[in-house]
């Protein structure tokens, strides 16, 4: 079902006779859980730019979700931090050093490579993506 949802919308063009419509490629599929509001926050961003979003946040019931598309400029930072996060090089897991109730657990696939990390554990060449994809998520709140 959330396929369908994140798909929908997001094709260049409409299936002409019977056509197979075209998907675009992802970029970054990113998820944040967690937190004192219970967030459960996903967002997709395509290569071309479009980003398909869903909030939630557990403490106030809050649903919020939808589509826009980032500029050119910020498509290619999201990329060269992607690319220097070097993520072929990182595993598939970081845990927080101690446990803690209120900490944020985060995933993002990238290159068909997910790898999940949380408060505490984020690897330093993770941080920056992190921030900026926290960023992108807050403009639609």
């Amino acid at each position: 079902m959330i396929v369908m949802v994140l798909f929908s919308g997001c094709i260049t063009r409409p299936p002409l006779n019977g056509e197979k419509p075209e998907v675009p490629d992802i970029l970054v599929e990113y998820k944040r859980t967690g937190g004192i509001a219970g967030f459960q926050d996903q967002m997709v961003v395509f290569e071309k730019g479009q980003v398909v979003y869903s909030r939630k946040d557990n403490y106030s019931r809050k649903v919020n979700a939808g589509t826009f598309t980032v500029p050119a400029e910020t498509l290619q930072g999201i990329r060269a931090l992607l690319e220097n996060a070097d993520f072929p090089a990182l595993a598939p897991h970081y845990p927080a050093a101690s446990p803690g109730a209120d900490y944020f657990f985060y995933s993002i696939t990238y290159r068909e490579k997910t790898v999940t990390t949380e408060t505490g554990g984020i690897p330093p060449r993770l941080e920056p993506v992190i921030m900026q994809l926290d960023a992108l998520l807050a403009g639609q709140s």
